[in-house]
């Protein structure tokens, strides 16, 4: 709080008597207040030393409480009354003890009427990390040369009761609140120099100085084909957050508002390659959580969902098997699958049905490859389709009258080589191969043709035929 200013505007050292037995004294004479807000003010006299002077008051345009221009004898207040509001000249007179007038000086004492307007102050963030704060007084013009200064109180480190600030020229009164976190109340109201007050206006602040928690940013997977990585970014935090993507990125752009989850489909800088991506978030008070590292490959060969079986068996002698589907999404997401293909009806063929990492599916009974196919739509609609296959039941044919045959083996995906036994023919770790013609080993009567195939998987498997 401002104190009351008091105004010195003279001080005197005197001796008095002609032997200086009364000793030296120091006068001083001021208004009590240099401007007011009604037309009343005091006259202030205070000595030091034995000697008190007389004194005298003139001047136009006021009133005193004793005879104007007559030597009166030292009193320490004289009540002044202004006829009306403005600006008087005070003109006082300090008298020796003979009577003489050793001292005139004039005071300017300005009064007046005006009330400051309300003030319209803001403060310059919407919510503060720490405990200062500056409150911002805008319109100068308005609150007018005469207001200079403005009252605090409320929630503050430093007298809550409340105080007096001079307003700086930047229109900025730095604060500080008090410690804990929270919403912060804050009474404000304007004082001119004549000592006149406008209306308590009051303003709140929260106070947050823990940022956001569990931040995290989770792209739908670590390649894209298309340039774009669709991503989502949340934070637990009571308020608004705010995101920004820097990095290999096309299009940077500045902190995004979005409450608790948000995507962005993050458009990546260049041709293909690795991209390294920084997302940020903060709160509104401007708590930073630890900036969050991205690795995105870019490469359009990359497909985002696939189907194989289980094990990754490339044949099988039972028709049901356990497909393992696969497709880039986000938690959440609502996606569902349609298996076709070498499938015969079911609870999960042929319809549309909620995805799962595992399922089980029945094949066509025909022996060969069955191709299964997966079509996977996000929200109903149509995203990607994926195929696999498999060989049901492996088979070896005979075919023919003699004295040659021909020997057809099943054709399973893997196949790496075949070898023929059975024959006179040889036939040793041979590419596949649909028909291979066979003199049997033995000259009458039935005989067996065995077929070992070598996998790609590093397994081996020997199917037979006989005729």
């Amino acid at each position: 709080m401002r104190s009351l200013l008091i105004f010195i505007l003279s001080s005197i050292l005197f001796a008095c008597g002609q032997d200086g037995d009364k000793g030296a004294g120091e006068v001083k004479y001021y208004l009590e207040q240099a401007a007011t807000s009604n037309i009343s003010n005091t006259l202030i006299l205070e000595v030091e030393g034995d000697f008190k002077p007389n004194f005298s008051v003139t001047g136009k345009g006021f009133t005193s409480s004793i005879e104007p221009g007559v030597s009166t004898i030292f009193q320490q207040r004289t009540e002044l009354t202004a006829e009306t509001f403005g600006e008087v000249a005070v003109e006082i007179t300090l008298y020796q003890e003979n009577g003489k007038p050793y001292l005139v000086d004039t005071l300017i004492w300005k009064s007046s009427g005006e009330i400051p307007p309300t003030p319209s102050p803001y403060f310059s963030e919407i919510v503060s990390a720490d405990a200062y704060v500056y409150l911002v007084f805008p319109n100068k013009t308005l609150r007018g040369k005469n207001t200079t200064e403005v009252w605090l109180e409320g929630d503050l480190a430093q007298s809550p009761e409340g105080h007096y600030e001079t307003i700086p020229s930047d229109d900025q009164v730095l604060v500080k609140l008090s410690d804990a976190d929270g919403m912060k109340s804050v009474r404000v109201k304007y004082r001119n120099i004549f000592g006149a007050h406008s209306g308590l206006v009051p303003l709140t602040i929260e106070k947050k100085s823990i940022g956001p928690k569990d931040c995290k940013a989770q792209p739908i997977a670590s390649k894209t084909a298309s340039g774009t990585i669709r991503t989502r970014i949340e934070a637990i935090n009571s308020g608004p957050l705010y995101y920004k993507v820097t990095g290999d990125v096309d299009s940077p752009h500045d902190f995004v508002e979005f409450t608790d989850v948000t995507e962005e489909y993050i458009v990546l800088k260049g041709a293909e390659g690795s991209k390294r991506l920084t997302v940020q978030i903060k709160d509104q008070a401007g708590n930073v959580c630890p900036a969050i590292p991205l690795t995105i490959a870019y490469d359009r060969s990359y497909v985002p969902g696939q189907v194989t079986v289980e094990n990754d068996l490339l044949w099988t002698d039972s028709t049901q098997v356990t497909l393992l589907p696969r497709y880039d999404q986000l938690s959440g997401d609502h996606i569902e699958m349609l298996i076709t293909g070498g499938v015969v009806a079911g609870v999960n063929t042929l319809r549309w049905i909620p995805y799962a990492e595992s399922i089980v599916v029945d094949l066509s009974p025909t022996n060969g490859t069955r191709h299964v196919l997966v079509q996977f739509r996000r929200d109903q609609t149509p995203m990607l389709e994926v195929t696999t296959a498999i060989f049901l039941r492996p088979y070896v044919l005979i075919q023919g009258a003699g004295p040659q045959y021909q020997v057809m083996p099943g054709n399973i995906l893997g196949t790496q080589t075949l070898t023929v036994t059975g024959c006179v023919e040889t036939y040793t770790n041979f590419t596949y191969q649909e028909v291979f013609p066979c003199t049997p080993t033995v000259s009458a009567g039935s005989f067996t043709v065995d077929v070992t195939y070598s996998l790609k998987d590093g397994t081996i498997i020997t199917r037979s035929a006989t005729h």
